[in-house]
């Protein structure tokens, strides 16, 4: 990764006007209106939260048309992992894409396709003609649009918020994408059970509401290409590269990537471990979900109060969170019930999304704007390439040796990523958002 100018930062320190017609605090030392009151950033929050409500209902909803369809448990959990792997894949080609497409037009035709897709699923459902291929096939194309969907509407947050208002943004961000999680399973089987096809034309009138919000913001979301008529001659695969090169090379979001990294890791274990742990304690389906969604509640109710912890230093947000886990695990390794791992999930899920905040907050601000879709993408694959491991690591320690084994185990992980992550003094002095703006760490 190479390193940013600061003048390649755009508004970002530059003491302009931003292109909501509001001026950066950083230079003119007054804030800038709430987001309430922005118009077109609660048109884009709201087009993001229909479309990510849309696609936790289709989370539920494909497996459940495909156990109808087939009968078979396989084939339902490889409509699963068709999602999974097109994320994977997609995912860096997207960024770079991004990149160069109009951040408008992209998130329009993401939605157009989505919506096609599904009105294809809705009518050869009604006729009968609907079968397991189509359903991978609607859903490889689901995660596709999602993965560029996302990086589109994230780079466009820095050409509609001030650079001052991004913390809350991504608090705000944070809470929708934590309500839709919550939500959107349990209303896909509700619709469900109406109907096998209404989950569906639910999700057809989300991206339908989406399309609309998005065709109605005013500000530009992208800023005149610079380049040149060589480099726009450049190979997809050489942009991708600049990319991970430039995220690589910032020193402060590469260690901070890192840290993700490790936590995610750890949390990908721990969600799994303890749902095998709870079904193998006799705990019904229905109080397996209770606990996941006591623990989802404990992250809603961290998003919603984010905005007031940015108050604290973000150093000492970050390594709260590592060592509030650190220390909550093994407690579920001593009583690993429903009724104690609900709980201590919720409790070390609600300093996360303030975590979440910063981590994206500071992305967007030290990004040069060419580079967004790429550097978002980069941050994303590269902070889930330990994800899958979690859960095959978790299932093999429970098999082998035990439940209470494998949290101590997790825990122990833990401990040692959260010891490294306090070690790194890049952590310990994490500079003030508006800081890191002008800086070229």
């Amino acid at each position: 990764m190479g390193r940013p100018r600061l003048s390649e930062l755009g508004d970002i320190g530059g003491g302009t006007m931003t292109s909501t017609g509001q001026i950066d605090e950083n230079e003119s030392g007054v804030a800038s209106e709430p987001l309430r009151r922005n118009r077109d950033f609660v048109l884009l929050w709201s087009a993001n939260f229909t479309s990510t409500l849309g696609a936790q209902v289709s989370s539920l909803a494909y497996p459940l048309i495909a156990l109808d369809l087939t009968g078979s448990a396989v084939q339902a959990g490889l409509i699963g992992s068709a999602g999974i792997v097109t994320h994977i894949v997609f995912r860096l080609p997207a960024g770079a894409l991004v990149d160069r497409w109009n951040r408008r037009r992209t998130m329009l035709t993401c939605d157009l396709v989505r919506a096609g897709m599904l009105l294809a699923i809705i009518a050869t459902l009604i006729s009968g003609l609907l079968n397991f291929w189509m359903l991978l096939g609607a859903t490889v194309i689901s995660g596709a649009c999602a993965v560029f969907f996302h990086p589109a509407e994230i780079s466009a947050l820095r050409r509609i918020v001030p650079t001052d208002r991004l913390p809350q943004a991504f608090a705000q961000n944070e809470a929708r994408d934590h309500a839709a999680t919550i939500a959107g399973p349990s209303l896909g089987g509700l619709l469900y059970g109406l109907g096998q096809v209404v989950p569906f034309v639910g999700q057809l009138l989300a991206y339908f509401f989406s399309f609309l919000a998005i065709l109605m913001i005013r500000t530009p979301m992208d800023v005149r290409r610079r380049e040149g008529r060589g480099e726009e001659r450049r190979s997809l695969f050489q942009d991708i590269v600049e990319g991970l090169r430039w995220t690589w090379g910032q020193r402060m979001l590469r260690v901070m990537l890192l840290a993700a990294a490790g936590i995610s890791l750890v949390f990908s274990a721990l969600t799994f471990g303890v749902i095998v742990i709870a079904k193998q304690g006799g705990a019904t389906s229905a109080e397996v979900g209770l606990m996941l969604g006591i623990a989802g509640v404990g992250g809603l109710l961290g998003a919603l109060i984010a905005p007031r912890l940015m108050r604290f230093s973000p150093a000492f947000v970050i390594l709260a969170v590592f060592w509030i886990s650190a220390a909550l695990i093994p407690l579920m390794a001593i009583s690993p019930t429903i009724s104690v791992i609900g709980p201590t999930l919720a409790a070390m899920l609600f300093l996360m999304p303030t975590a979440n905040t910063i981590l994206g907050a500071y992305q967007v601000a030290v990004t040069p704007d060419h580079l967004q879709g790429r550097v978002i993408s980069s941050l994303a694959l590269i902070g889930s390439v330990a994800t899958p491991v979690g859960p095959v690591a978790a299932g093999l320690i429970i098999e082998r040796w035990g439940a209470t084994e494998a949290l101590l185990t997790i825990g122990l992980v833990m401990l040692i990523v959260a010891a490294g992550t306090t070690a790194s003094r890049t952590i310990r002095r994490l500079p003030s958002l508006a800081d890191a703006a002008h800086s070229t760490t």
